[in-house]
């Protein structure tokens, strides 16, 4: 897109120059008498110049302004949850951008990156409200604003993977995750990398493969820990090293992460009884419903989960009756829609799966594994 300055300034040379080219013949006959009115045009000239420069330096003080209010609107939306406004407010900000810094500039690839997010973020609302279409369009053009964020792509892949397995594709929501986790390989230092492999298990217990499904929900407890390791410093989850409001969201996005921990140990729990090793699959959810007790409590969505799976395993084990994981829903459940940025929709989404069988349902069926996002992202 062309920058607002480049026109304007290539069409004034072109009119200063013709001024000055027409001076000298319009003086030649009686030089000495018209020397001083000779400067007039030229005079007269750099004036228009110089009034057209600080008009143009006017217009664009003016779009600064008009952005600047466009990011404060669109910051109070967000603070008020209000995010399809907050979208719209971002899309015009970002063509502002584009007009007054270029369509290559950093300014607007910054942009794409935080439209791109916010895309995301509405994507897996909408997909909880079963508004299809909505999704897709969103995920489509995040796929575009992610072209140069490797890590804001990723996301959009596993939440197209999240789209395209509630459609009942799973072999394409698998081509999706497979693509994330070659991107994630990639990339150093990058947070919630677990999240893709939870994603994965998900897909490939589903369709049966739990030994494969296994590997990666092993991967993603071997991630998470590592994870919490660096992120806390060394540190436990309920450390508290100030008071300040920044310190305490940290804080809480570190106590997400546990809770993701407990699911991942849930679901190498649920695919090692896939796979019949009853013994492994107690110790699972028994060290997942430790961990995520002493730091969220013994009232928290993912311990209840764990718990129970614990209990209907034990139950399971003392009356020998076992299915070989012949249940027709009995996978993994995601990780999958991973905006990756709140920590509500992991509360809401634990909770919403406390009970992992239904009322009634024999002891000796093999569960259901879920995990979460770790984000914003909603369940299938």
């Amino acid at each position: 897109m062309p920058i607002l300055g480049d026109g304007g300034e290539e069409h004034l040379g072109i009119d200063v120059g013709e001024e000055r080219a027409s001076s000298p013949r319009s003086n030649s006959v009686n030089f000495s008498a018209k020397s001083a009115p000779s400067k007039a045009p030229s005079s007269k000239s750099a004036s228009e110049l110089q009034q057209l420069e600080e008009l143009h330096f006017i217009e664009n003080q003016k779009e600064l302004v008009a952005l600047q209010r466009l990011d404060d609107k669109c910051a109070q939306l967000q603070q008020e949850g209000r995010y399809t406004e907050a979208l719209e407010c971002m899309e015009k900000g970002l063509v502002l951008r584009q007009h007054f810094f270029g369509a290559e500039s950093n300014e607007v690839w910054t942009s794409c990156r935080t439209v791109g997010e916010m895309c995301n973020l509405l994507a897996m609302t909408y997909l909880q409200q079963e508004e299809f279409r909505v999704v897709l369009e969103l995920l489509k053009k995040a796929e575009i604003l992610t072209e140069r964020h490797p890590a804001g792509r990723a996301v959009t892949l596993n939440n197209l993977a999240c789209y395209y397995r509630r459609q009942g594709n799973l072999h394409k929501a698998l081509t999706y995750l497979t693509e994330a986790l070659k991107i994630e390989a990639r990339l150093d230092n990058l947070p919630n990398k677990a999240d893709t492999h939870l994603n994965m298990c998900a897909v490939l217990s589903q369709l049966g493969k739990h030994q494969s499904a296994l590997g990666h929900a092993q991967s993603a407890l071997v991630f998470l820990h590592e994870e919490l390791q660096l992120g806390l410093s060394g540190s436990s989850p309920t450390t508290k090293p100030g008071s300040k409001s920044s310190e305490k969201i940290e804080q809480n996005v570190k106590l997400d992460r546990v809770a993701v921990l407990g699911i991942a140990y849930h679901n190498v729990g649920v695919e090692q009884e896939f796979l019949k090793c009853w013994d492994l699959s107690l110790q699972s959810y028994k060290k997942g419903m430790q961990i995520t007790a002493t730091y969220l409590g013994d009232s928290h969505g993912i311990v209840v989960t764990l718990r129970n799976s614990l209990l209907s395993a034990k139950r399971a084990m003392a009356s020998k009756i076992r299915t070989g994981g012949t249940r027709g829903d009995g996978v993994s459940l995601p990780n999958i829609g991973s905006a990756r940025s709140g920590v509500k929709s992991i509360e809401s989404k634990v909770k919403a799966k406390k009970v992992i069988r239904a009322k009634g349902e024999s002891p000796t069926k093999l569960p259901v594994a879920y995990s979460n996002n770790g984000s914003n992202s909603n369940r299938y």
